[in-house]
């Protein structure tokens, strides 16, 4: 049973500088730092975004890719510092964000990152989850990571510090769906989706140089019917969560279910993903 978690402001330490929701980054109740989003733009509709970041979120828990801790976070009475926010002016007292739990030490992984050798490669503590994590764009039509952002890419990936090693989390998917573009339209009728996708960002291709083919398919093999596993109860729970917190579009749960447990869909992810080798 899914329940998500729920915080409070305590104090507002800035707003990140980025081009998409611009997060406040909130101390909060329990302690904790929180990336929270709210509406920037003028399209109240863009608060489904919201709900696809959580749905994504516990996703990528069942299928055990490493994501953020979440919550739901309330602006408290006197944490919203105005003379601090550019992008979130339409954020008021009570009201409830998103937000995602912060990870110390890491860093984002930046536009221009590469495996250059294969000791980069090897300092990667989870190079399944990377594949997995191509996989699981491309099934539920992230259009933000692998987006090319010259002279760069848009990666939405962490790296967790381990010694001298490096763990890959995804992070961001208010852009899953078709992003801003297919609210209220996405459906599982809609052509599928491969370009500008996370395989065909610089990262991917010089990370998948250095995996063997025979691990590739291993690892595709065994998550390829993950997706196919019937995830409905999970989605029309968190989505029953959020109705009476932010305005949805109809039937959004519906559309979801329908849209990932579309076997044609999972079935060119597949090929998309174990094609990614071979230019190689």
């Amino acid at each position: 049973m899914v329940d998500i978690p729920k915080v409070k402001t305590e104090l507002l330490l800035e707003e990140t500088k980025t081009s998409g929701h611009a997060p406040l980054k909130f101390i909060c109740n329990d302690g904790h730092l929180y990336y929270c989003k709210y509406l920037v733009d003028f399209d109240p509709n863009e608060i489904n975004c919201l709900a696809y970041e959580i749905v994504s979120h516990y996703l990528l828990k069942v299928l055990n890719i490493p994501t953020p801790d979440i919550a739901l976070v309330q602006v408290s009475e006197g944490t919203l510092d105005k003379s601090k926010i550019i992008k979130n002016r339409r954020l008021r007292v009570n009201h409830i964000c998103f937000g995602s739990k912060g990870i110390d030490p890491s860093e984002e992984i930046n536009e221009f990152e590469s495996c250059r050798s294969k000791r980069d490669y090897n300092r990667i503590l989870n190079p399944a989850d990377v594949i997995k994590i191509a996989l699981f764009d491309l099934w539920i039509n992230n259009v933000d990571r692998g987006r090319f952002i010259n002279p760069g890419f848009n990666y939405n990936l962490l790296a967790v510090h381990f010694g001298n090693k490096r763990k890959i989390v995804a992070f961001d998917h208010a852009f899953v769906f078709g992003g801003a573009q297919q609210i209220g339209l996405f459906n599982s009728k809609m052509p599928f989706e491969n370009q500008g996708k996370f395989h065909q960002s610089d990262f991917y291709k010089s990370f998948i140089r250095f995996m063997d083919e025979e691990e590739l398919i291993e690892i595709v093999d065994n998550f390829i019917p993950l997706l196919k596993i019937s995830h409905n109860e999970l989605i029309d729970t968190v989505i029953f969560q959020l109705t009476d917190i932010w305005k949805l579009t109809p039937n959004l749960a519906d559309r979801i279910r329908e849209y990932l447990l579309c076997e044609e869909r999972i079935e060119k992810v597949r090929l998309v993903i174990l094609n990614s080798k071979s230019i190689f």
